[in-house]
């Protein structure tokens, strides 16, 4: 039997228990949790899944079945099917961790080098650390560089980069075994 997979995604003020309660939902409804990410955003809790299901719903028969937690919780939500998987990309995978004073920027300084270069960020966060007088901004991404890269130098000039603006970046390649 064919799976059916949806990508969903709730945010709401955080509170104990939200987990709980979108969880059952889906263990009720035969969905399957196939991958999952959330955190804490300013008081915000967020979540983002990928489910499956042998059951071809439509997008709003999803929604509707959230309804009432949505109504509950004060929760924005969205949900939408997916038709297929990208695969990622072979190659090496670094962490790239940044450290700064916080001001604009930073982010797109940095996605916006990687996009040109076509590497991959596969996973971001950041938050504010330190004091509201002395803010420091943290930065830490996983991207995979492509076996097909022929720039070989770019983690240098990335450094450049960061240099040019003030910040500190650390680059490192994380080792993977097969077992």
């Amino acid at each position: 039997m064919k799976k059916n997979f949806y990508a969903l995604t709730f945010i709401s003020e955080d509170r104990p228990g939200i987990v709980a309660k979108v969880s059952k939902i889906l263990y009720e409804n035969n969905f399957n949790i196939e991958d999952s990410s959330s955190t804490l955003l300013k008081g915000f809790f967020s979540m983002i899944l990928i489910v499956s299901t042998d059951k071809d719903y439509k997008v709003n028969e999803i929604k509707k079945k959230f309804a009432p937690l949505v109504k509950e919780l004060g929760m924005a939500t969205s949900v939408r099917k997916i038709e297929k998987f990208q695969k990622l990309p072979d190659g090496k995978t670094f962490i790239i961790s940044v450290y700064g004073a916080d001001k604009p920027g930073i982010v797109y300084t940095v996605s916006n080098f990687l996009a040109e270069k076509h590497i991959n960020i596969v996973d971001l966060q950041t938050k504010v650390a330190g004091s509201d007088k002395k803010p420091v901004y943290i930065m830490v991404l996983e991207v995979i560089i492509p076996e097909s890269i022929s720039d070989k130098n770019w983690d240098k000039e990335l450094k450049e980069i960061a240099k040019s603006i003030g910040i500190d970046i650390n680059i490192r390649e994380i080792e993977t075994y097969e077992m």
